[in-house]
């Protein structure tokens, strides 16, 4: 009896339960379609030769997986006879992986409008599309509008618009993961003259839609917050640096009301409130460790630990004579002098 070769064995034919395949035959399908769906994204041509190679199972076989995925899985499949590759239909991009409910798109509605102030930079643009694809994943659309006219998320604060936002986010990320020293230009606010910097990068931070670099200085060793938009000429070097013990992002800004640190002891910040804004004040959470108490007459004391009092004076006098402060004194007498000043602009 003749032996059949390597080259004339057939593949075994998978199993069909009711219509879909055996494990092997829809690991098979969901990997085949993941390589299809992706093609545009990896710039790869999806041929039957090199799914075949992937695979390694025969012609046959491909074209009943494309069959199976077109007709049963509703999947909008084509061949494109131009480019010699399958492609994907732009009225069905995605093949979704599970059904969602109402509490799911609440939740992605949520995800896409954090990120829509953020469309004019650079960053905002390059998650906007990830996004998008990540919504056609999961929906098997890309038809986003037709989601986002129920609910509304509103986001007061809007970023400055950079062209190089994205840039330097790839350059620090790859910096702070291979422990490389960068160097760059940098205006402070508080001195206009540009000055060049040599820090080791830690942690990058989004706050309010700005992105600041945690870095130390490598003369001075002090750990600094750096804006994004305030640098330029930035560059990493081959410079390596020591791993210093990992800071949680939580634990390092604890005790700062926005972005600055401090090598400060953090003290009691103590503002008492009048009954007509307690409400408003009740309505969010200003800060992770404030504490809130009731006083008499509706009034209100709010009291937080802080470690620097440079950005909270602005939020402290935005509610003009409806606060006081009561604690620290320093902190009374700043604020004093601010609204002196703001007076004599009317006098």
């Amino acid at each position: 009896m003749k032996k059949t070769t390597s080259q004339e064995a057939k593949p075994k034919k998978l199993k069909v339960v009711r219509g879909v395949t055996t494990r092997p035959g829809i690991e098979r399908i969901f990997r085949m379609v993941s390589m299809i769906q992706n093609a545009n994204q990896a710039c790869k041509k999806i041929t039957c030769g090199n799914l075949e190679a992937e695979f390694e199972v025969n012609r046959a076989t491909v074209m009943r997986d494309i069959e199976f995925i077109r007709d049963s899985l509703e999947m909008g499949l084509s061949w494109d006879p131009r480019e010699g590759t399958y492609v994907c239909e732009e009225n069905s991009k995605y093949l979704p992986p599970m059904e969602l409910l109402d509490k799911d798109y609440l939740l992605l509605s949520f995800f896409q409008q954090c990120l829509v102030p953020y469309e004019s930079t650079e960053m905002g643009q390059e998650m906007l599309r990830s996004f998008e694809r990540m919504f056609g994943i999961f929906t098997g659309t890309k038809n986003w509008d037709a989601w986002s006219k129920t609910v509304h998320f509103r986001f007061a604060d809007k970023p400055p618009t950079t062209t190089k936002e994205l840039k330097l986010f790839n350059i620090l990320h790859r910096a702070i993961k291979e422990k490389k020293v960068v160097e760059f230009t940098y205006k402070s606010p508080l001195n206009p003259a540009a000055k060049s910097k040599s820090i080791e990068p830690h942690l990058m931070v989004m706050q309010r839609g700005r992105w600041y670099l945690f870095g130390s200085d490598t003369k001075t060793r002090r750990l600094t917050p750096y804006a994004f938009v305030r640098m330029s000429e930035i560059k990493a070097t081959t410079q390596k640096f020591e791993e210093e013990p990992e800071i949680p992002p939580a634990d390092l800004l604890k005790h700062s009301f926005g972005i600055a640190i401090s090598t400060d002891k953090p003290e009691d910040i103590v503002l008492e409130f009048d009954a007509s804004v307690v409400e408003r004040l009740k309505e969010s959470i200003w800060h992770p460790n404030q504490k809130l108490e009731d006083l008499k007459k509706g009034r209100a004391r709010l009291t937080m630990s802080l470690n620097s009092t440079l950005e909270i004076q602005p939020w402290i006098l935005s509610w003009g004579p409806k606060v006081k402060v009561i604690a620290p004194a320093s902190l009374a007498e700043s604020i004093a002098a601010s609204a002196r000043e703001m007076a004599k602009q009317y006098c």
